[in-house]
């Protein structure tokens, strides 16, 4: 589903990643762990098609990322930031809402269910916690039928039970087929629910 063939990553003149290979099996989770500063947020840009590759070339299902026009990657691939700052306000409903098709916002309640959102789904994005917003994020990546979901840091400013409810969501979605790739500040202790985990982008 992802393949990743001896890429290397380049941004302001520093080598962030030097040919680093995998390949990321349909229907199953990934997480990449590692020290700040090692390519990881890079990397998941990379695959989301936001920053080109220095060398080495990039799969989804099969086909070229350098062949996929941005509607091809937007049709394979739900992508989830780090840090979004919010400064028009919007609600959370509102923000969710953007951009999306009448099948996705059909979603929105069962996935606000899932995320536990309904208390402050009406509150402006601009009032919420780190943890609320990120959810808001989470939210509108996880509403869109994809085959492959690329989240960058998911769990972070969340508490325990936000946690367990974004890995439930994460684990519905590998059961219906979808190929999902995090980024985490775990130990590999605490990725048990990951089929895989990359902890060296050397």
């Amino acid at each position: 589903m992802i393949s990743m063939r001896d890429i290397s990553i380049v941004r302001n003149g520093r080598t962030v990643l030097s040919h680093f290979s995998a390949e990321i099996e349909p229907g199953t989770i990934t997480a990449i762990i590692g020290p700040n500063g090692s390519g990881k947020s890079s990397l998941i840009a990379a695959i989301a098609g936001d920053i080109a590759l220095s060398e080495g070339e990039i799969y989804l299902s099969g086909k070229n990322l350098s062949d996929l026009s941005l509607i091809d990657q937007a049709a394979l691939r739900s992508v989830v930031i780090q840090n979004r700052n919010y400064w028009l306000s919007f609600s959370a409903q509102e923000v969710i809402e953007m951009g999306q098709s009448k099948d996705a916002r059909e979603r929105i309640p069962s996935v606000v269910e899932e995320l536990d959102m309904a208390q402050y789904i009406n509150q402006s994005v601009t009032t919420l916690s780190g943890g609320e917003a990120q959810r808001v994020e989470i939210a509108r990546a996880l509403v869109r039928d994809t085959e492959i979901y690329l989240l960058d840091e998911p769990l972070a400013s969340q508490d325990s039970q936000s946690k367990f409810r974004i890995i439930a969501s994460l684990e519905k979605l590998r059961a219906e087929g979808k190929t999902i790739l995090i980024i985490a500040h775990l130990d590999k202790n605490s990725l048990a629910w990951c089929d895989q985990v990359i902890d060296t982008l050397a």
